[in-house]
């Protein structure tokens, strides 16, 4: 098991939260950091990786005029 640690801002927590259901993906909220983004670890087997890469370009999207 794979394991990725995301910091959310509390704005985005409902999407992220989402995204973490629709996939099924185990979790844990390790607490928040100095920016008070709630810091989550996800837990996932390689073949969940879809539901990862949701939660990356929910927190990081890529701006599509490149």
């Amino acid at each position: 098991m794979k394991t990725r640690t995301f910091e959310v801002p509390v704005d985005q927590m409902i999407d992220f939260a989402g995204i973490i259901d629709e996939h099924n993906l185990n979790n844990t909220i390790q607490g928040a950091n100095d920016d008070d983004e709630i810091v989550i670890e996800v837990h996932y087997e390689p073949d969940d990786r879809d539901g990862v890469f949701e939660l990356i370009e929910l927190l990081d999207p890529e701006d599509d005029d490149d």
